[in-house]
């Protein structure tokens, strides 16, 4: 059983102010939180987060006997609003089934599903999973939300279903680049995801290329995908 936050002032990471953090703690409990857990490998003062980045910090909470994660803007953070971005970004996504599930929300913090299992860069991924993670770019291509990081592997969780995480620094675009991000990234980029790549797939990087080209003129994921 995890154990509950110890200390409120947790949530109000790097400052620490009490009275910031009770406020944050009462509108999460009104918009459907009913527990806080000190759980992760991220040390934030007594207490433990799931993770932090230089905008947010992220716990694992309860919701309506669900498991979720509790994302909440750093209260110095320089770029004031990203929590609220992000949020409008993922209930667009989720209408095309990317992204995790997003329950609530407010100016300062996001309710969403817990995604478990690991990061794309961990290698722990097989050939249906890069199909489905591209039909699922395809889908923000289509939608023309690019979501700015999905090269490099971090933003995309493989579990029971795969996850793009984290659309902090999406944006709309009238030419996204999530397919051709990705497909570079397993396919002609030097880095930990192709090598796994390579032990799936057989595949000439100019023939890539060509695959890109076409893709970018009629978004058609399924021909790119028999053709790989």
């Amino acid at each position: 059983m995890n154990a509950l936050l110890t200390d409120i002032k947790s949530l109000d990471y790097p400052i620490y102010s009490l009275k910031r953090a009770s406020l944050l703690e009462e509108s999460l409990f009104i918009k459907g939180i009913d527990k806080i857990y000190s759980y992760g490998k991220t040390e934030v003062g007594s207490d433990k987060a799931i993770g932090k980045g230089v905008t947010s910090i992220i716990f694992l909470g309860s919701y309506k006997n669900k498991k979720v994660t509790i994302k909440i803007e750093r209260p110095d953070s320089k770029r004031k609003g990203s929590i609220k971005k992000e949020a409008l970004f993922l209930i667009e996504a989720n209408k095309y089934g990317v992204g995790p599930k997003i329950y609530a929300n407010d100016e300062r913090f996001i309710i969403m599903e817990y995604i478990g299992g690991s990061l794309l860069i961990d290698g722990n991924f097989d050939n249906k999973d890069i199909y489905d993670i591209l039909r699922q770019c395809n889908s923000l291509d289509l939608s023309r939300i690019d979501h700015r990081q999905i090269q490099g592997g971090k933003h995309i969780i493989c579990g029971k279903r795969n996850v793009i995480i984290d659309f902090e620094k999406a944006h709309y675009s009238n030419t996204p680049k999530n397919v051709t991000s990705f497909l570079s990234m397993c396919f002609l980029s030097d880095c930990l995801v192709r090598e796994r790549v390579k032990e799936l797939f057989t595949f000439d990087e100019e023939y890539i290329k060509t695959l890109l080209k076409e893709y970018k003129s009629n978004y058609n994921i399924e021909s790119l995908i028999d053709n790989i």
